[in-house]
């Protein structure tokens, strides 16, 4: 942080003019704002009123000294920085004033070669001080949105209604980010088209502008799958897919932050920033991305899951996992708590593992998952090789972390190399009762996602 000298303001307190007038001259002539006197009864006066970035002050002079003005400035609790002038018998006076707060002495006679020099790191110390407390503030301030986004996650996995949802994520940006401007996209499993599914009010006239595909191009640029897009400088036109789009409005920043669930991308979380709002484009993708794990598990791509719900589930064959989930849901109802499954499964290629590899592999897994997975969580081994996980409360977004973490560590090849077995974990994460209605819709949810989450897996492999 930078302050121009007009902007430092500096107070001269002497009770020798020459030395004021002095000050005062040279101080102007740097170009800084300053302020000099002799009477020490009206320097006082000033200082109760006025806040000071420097103050020059001599430590004895008549009515009012040196230490009655830096207690004054002191309980006004501001970064002022204070330099005190003291003659020879005074120095030990100046290290005791040192001590209280003040910056620094100048013992006189001095050169004002001396006084700029410190006062260029007064001013850089005050400049330094200011940065770290605006730091603070924008931590303090991006903490308390991040806590409102988790909390606020934690009360739309109980809204039944996905619309009722959305619109209330449309609020909490609104009213925490002043971004009024929003859209979700989804993305259709039967072709490569993204669909506007919802659009905040101030947003409505834009849905149908943004017809779009997985490979479309706005202003020569692709928008990622994987990280977010930021399109600059838009004005009231831009062009996709070579076509040119007037938007009613002249527009900021165009934002695409992928909505990724389960390793699927499942669509976008659009931003529409107008000239009037310029938040730091690092503080808004900073907790747009956090937004976007939220906002995730709520945009699911529903077609696919029916492709894979037909027959006998085999998930169901096992009774007893039958039994669990039931027993769970009845809880969840009849506490009014939505409730988080998931199933996970070991997943391998390589070379051909026989028994003890196989032990050794499985047990390493489940470590893992002990280690990785809390205690909060119900954790049930419904096969030698695959994990029922049960949470109350709904948070699908914290077990999705949790799950993506294992498998990351599985990937990374954190198991013996000498094994030569490529793992993986292939997973599915519900919620009740949004998601699905009853037990059977809930296992048959859990195998198709299971299913889909698996051949991605290899067609990866």
């Amino acid at each position: 942080m930078d302050i121009q000298n007009s902007k430092i303001s500096i107070l001269v307190v002497d009770d020798e003019e020459s030395i004021v007038a002095l000050l005062v001259q040279y101080l102007d002539s740097k170009g800084y704002s300053v302020t000099g006197l002799t009477d020490s009864r009206e320097a006082l006066d000033l200082i109760n009123k006025t806040a000071f970035d420097v103050v020059f002050s001599d430590l004895m002079m008549p009515h009012v000294n040196g230490m009655d003005l830096v207690k004054a400035i002191r309980s006004q609790k501001h970064d002022t920085q204070i330099i005190i002038f003291t003659g020879y018998a005074s120095v030990d006076s100046a290290i005791e004033a040192v001590q209280h707060g003040v910056y620094d002495y100048l013992k006189k006679p001095f050169h004002l070669d001396d006084l700029a020099n410190i006062l260029e790191h007064a001013i850089e110390k005050i400049c330094l001080k200011r940065e770290n407390l605006v730091l603070q503030e924008k931590i303090q301030k991006m903490l308390s949105q991040i806590t409102m986004f988790y909390d606020i996650s934690n009360i739309i996995y109980q809204v039944k209604e996905r619309k009722n949802a959305i619109e209330m994520l449309f609020d909490t940006m609104n009213e925490s980010m002043q971004l009024s401007n929003v859209m979700i996209a989804e993305c259709r499993s039967t072709d490569d088209q993204i669909d506007i599914s919802y659009a905040s009010p101030k947003a409505a006239n834009y849905k149908q502008l943004f017809k779009f595909t997985k490979n479309s191009i706005f202003n020569d640029q692709n928008i990622s799958a994987h990280n977010s897009t930021v399109l600059t400088d838009i004005g009231t036109h831009f062009e996709l897919d070579g076509v040119d789009i007037t938007l009613p409005k002249s527009c900021n920043r165009l934002i695409f932050i992928p909505l990724t669930y389960q390793g699927t991308l499942d669509g976008y979380l659009i931003i529409i920033e107008n000239h009037d709002n310029q938040c730091p484009i690092e503080d808004v993708m900073s907790l747009l991305k956090i937004l976007a794990t939220q906002i995730a598990p709520i945009i699911g791509t529903k077609e696919t899951e029916k492709k894979y719900t037909q027959g006998s589930s085999n998930l169901d064959t096992l009774g007893i996992t039958k039994e669990l989930i039931d027993a769970e849901i009845t809880r969840s109802e009849a506490t009014n708590c939505p409730v988080s499954i998931a199933l996970a499964r070991l997943d391998g290629s390589g070379n051909q593992a026989d028994t003890t590899v196989y032990k050794a592999i499985l047990q390493k897994w489940r470590k893992m998952i002990a280690k990785l997975l809390d205690s909060d969580k119900q954790l049930y081994w419904v096969g030698t090789d695959t994990l029922l996980i049960m949470i109350a409360g709904g948070n699908s977004v914290g077990l999705d972390l949790h799950l993506a973490d294992i498998r990351n560590e599985l990937e990374s090849g954190i198991m013996d190399p000498k094994l030569r077995v490529k793992l993986s974990m292939a997973y599915s994460i519900i919620s009740y009762p949004f998601d699905s209605g009853t037990t059977a819709s809930v296992i048959d949810t859990l195998n198709a996602r299971l299913f889909s989450n698996t051949c991605e897996l290899h067609q990866k492999s």
